[in-house]
């Protein structure tokens, strides 16, 4: 094999192991930068934080490869931050400036090389990091040099010198000039031979080595003139200084395994020895992957059975804890208690601040859970904003209620997330074993109805279960599957109530109102589905075909030549707070034919103070499309003065509680005209709902309120009825 080709077949060699470890190492770094804890920590200069989490997968990257040393992490001025590969050197702030890590700091890209330090040669792989697009620093992976020269030394032992050409040196200067100074350890363990660039190919490297090096004081024959050449303590900084074209690697092992392989007899322990290494390494793979998959096994079970964002059993588990139970009490004749626990209006945290805010609230609560009850109890998390704990050898069932009403005071402490402070209630429900039943089903479903009771009479409290929540509970399911089969079926009806103007007795528009048209049970009042259909959600599938068909309505009296007036309809805080609200608006005026003139959206005063910021903010883009504005049930919230002025609101509407004692009851004379001269002083105007005599309706028109809904004109009617009263009007 001529010299050039051996140089070339080492340079090939050279540049895919180099390339293989920059792979190799680019995607692990890619992969470990994922993970949000490092990030977190980093970004936080948490030091003990950033060793805990890192210092697991830098022993686990060392046990796969023992040529794996660094594993760093650097401030974005380039100082090391923490030393994975220095333990002893953690919390010191060295000022030792790498110029692949520098590089990767202005460059803000991964950069990687060969780099001679003061502690070897390595060749390091160096990533940038960010955070919310911010440059907090950069992370090292960095492989001893030594990997190379094995992985050169197994590729040419059918050879007795391996040979390194300038180009495969260069990158050890090409980061560090000054590299001489530290490679005095390097030096022991490989040898350099160095002869001219320009020596005739036919010449032998012996002849070569010998010419230009037999001067030198530092070299050794081998004894057995096998022409093996050893030569120890030429620096690197001939390589910049003169014209160097080889360099030479070799170690002792790589010295007698080319001595070995000359040597006949010798050939039969070599291959004995390599069935061992081999074995040796099918074992050790065997013993590796039984322990990934027990490791694999061990990470499947825990997802089955624990909620991985609080860390607490999951219902899988609980539901095995909650049988055991059972078991172990009927043997000991004894007692439990369980309690379901439920966040009062929780899912309004997640829609107004983001789940990323709902999650880590989850995360606190189940803290708080778990330093009130003792360890012998258990604390599951079901799912969503529902937990249960099962409280162990119950002397008492009323015990319950002091464990209980802990929880209530616990959870009810402020929370403060993101410059958000929140306050969280909960609403508890107990069943008691054997009491109240002997069967694990059964006690969840009536520890859930006690639950339920728990927020009727007003949520931040406890119950306990009795027969008549069981029904009540049985009632809930039924009407919520009725109210699904009845958006499916179309059984909803939309009725309109007349709003007119009370000094001239015409009529000015009017508001719509959803009715279930039930095919059982007949006409059914919003009051006895619309409590659980905002509870479960299905208030926005109901709100949206109400205005849907109430806009087509009255675009389509408007088009027959009628004057039906201003169409108001009721807005909630979901629907404001859904995503593209206004462009949805938009797309039901576009479909529906009905112009913005003609639609008045109405907001309770309650439901605009749970986010008034953001409330202002969609009302105001409302407002911009030429849709009036109002104000329902004014009085019966509490509302900022401050904000209510920054509202972009054409309208109050008083509430029929204030309307019912007029206008003999003082406190309702006082208050609406208190709500009367507020609006107009706001340039508002004022429209009273719940009128029903003639009394009334006479006071609120006296005292300067511009228009009347409710029974003294007329109730809410059906679409026919209504066109007929405009076709007489």
């Amino acid at each position: 094999m001529t010299i050039k080709k051996k140089e070339r077949d080492t340079n090939f060699i050279v540049k895919n192991i180099f390339n293989e470890i920059k792979q190799k190492y680019t995607d692990l770094g890619n992969e470990l930068l994922k993970k949000p804890e490092i990030i977190e920590a980093f970004a936080n200069r948490n030091r003990d934080e950033l060793l805990r989490l890192s210092t697991p997968i830098y022993k686990k990257l060392k046990e796969d490869n023992s040529y794996f040393n660094i594993m760093n992490f650097y401030t974005p001025d380039t100082h090391d931050f923490l030393r994975l590969n220095k333990p002893e050197l953690f919390g010191n702030n060295l000022q030792s400036f790498h110029k692949i890590t520098v590089k990767a700091n202005e460059s803000k890209e991964i950069q990687s090389g060969v780099e001679v330090g003061e502690y070897g040669i390595y060749y390091r792989v160096i990533f940038p990091v960010f955070k919310d697009n911010k440059h907090i620093g950069a992370f090292e992976f960095g492989i001893d040099i030594k990997y190379l020269m094995s992985r050169l030394s197994i590729l040419n032992l059918h050879t007795p010198l391996l040979l390194v050409s300038k180009k495969s040196a260069e990158p050890i200067y090409k980061y560090d000039e000054a590299a001489d100074s530290y490679i005095g350890e390097f030096t022991n363990n490989y040898s350099f031979v160095k002869y001219s660039q320009s020596t005739e190919e036919k010449k032998s490297i012996f002849d070569i080595a010998d010419k230009r090096i037999i001067n030198e004081s530092n070299y050794i024959v081998n004894k057995d003139d096998a022409k093996y050449l050893i030569f120890r303590g030429y620096t690197l900084h001939d390589y910049k200084d003169s014209d160097i074209g080889y360099f030479v690697f070799m170690d002792e092992m790589d010295y007698y395994m080319d001595t070995i392989v000359f040597i006949r007899w010798i050939s039969i322990i070599a291959t004995i020895l390599l069935v061992i290494i081999i074995v040796e390494l099918i074992y050790k793979l065997i013993n590796k992957y039984t322990a990934e998959l027990t490791e694999q096994k061990d990470i499947l079970d825990y997802q089955a059975h624990y909620d991985l964002l609080t860390g607490l059993s999951n219902r899988v588990l609980f539901n095995d804890r909650l049988e055991q139970a059972v078991e172990k009490a009927k043997r000991q004749d004894g007692g439990f208690a369980l309690l379901f626990i439920d966040l009062d209006r929780f899912k309004q945290i997640n829609d107004s601040l983001g789940h990323s805010v709902g999650d880590k609230v989850l995360q606190i609560i189940a803290k708080r859970l778990q330093s009130v009850v003792r360890k012998e109890d258990s604390i599951s998390r079901l799912s969503g904003d529902e937990f249960t704990i099962l409280i162990q050898d119950l002397k008492q069932g009323t015990d319950a209620s002091f464990l209980a009403q802990k929880i209530i005071s616990s959870l009810a402490e402020a929370i403060n997330i993101e410059n958000h402070t929140l306050y969280i209630t909960s609403s508890i429900g107990i069943s008691i074993f054997p009491n109240d039943g002997m069967d694990a089903n059964n006690l969840l479903k009536y520890a859930d109805a006690a639950m339920y009771k728990a927020k009727e009479e007003g949520r931040n409290n406890f119950q306990y279960y009795s027969s008549e929540m069981t029904e009540k509970a049985f009632e809930r399911v039924v009407m919520e599957a009725s109210i699904r089969k009845a958006l499916d079926n179309s059984e909803f009806v939309v009725y309109y109530q007349p709003q007119v103007d009370g000094r001239t007795d015409k009529l000015v528009g009017m508001e719509a109102l959803v009715r279930w048209l039930h095919p059982n049970v007949g006409l059914v009042f919003p009051d006895k589905f619309i409590p659980l259909a905002q509870e479960t959600g299905l208030i926005l599938a109901i709100d949206q075909w109400v205005m849907s068909s109430a806009m087509k309505q009255i675009a389509k009296w408007y088009e027959m030549g009628l004057n039906p007036g201003i169409l108001a309809l009721n807005l909630s805080m979901r629907q404001l707070g859904q995503e593209g609200c206004v462009d949805k608006l938009g797309l039901m005026l576009k479909e529906s034919g009905c112009k913005p003139e003609w639609l008045e959206l109405e907001v309770t005063e309650g439901e605009i103070m749970k986010n008034p910021e953001n409330a202002i903010d969609v009302l105001k883009k409302i407002s911009n499309m030429g849709i009036e504005l109002a104000v329902d049930d004014f009085g019966t919230g509490y509302s900022s003065l401050s904000y209510l002025k920054r509202l972009p609101i054409d309208k109050l509407k008083i509430d029929k509680s204030f309307v019912d004692g007029l206008p003999d009851d003082e406190e309702d004379v006082s208050i609406a005209r208190a709500i009367i001269a507020l609006a107009h002083s706001l340039k508002l105007s004022v429209i009273a709902e719940g009128v029903e005599t003639k009394e009334q309706k006479e006071f609120l028109v006296e005292n300067g309120c511009d228009f009347v809904q409710g029974y003294f004109y007329s109730k809410p009617i059906p679409s026919d009825e209504m066109e007929k009263m405009l076709n007489i009007m």
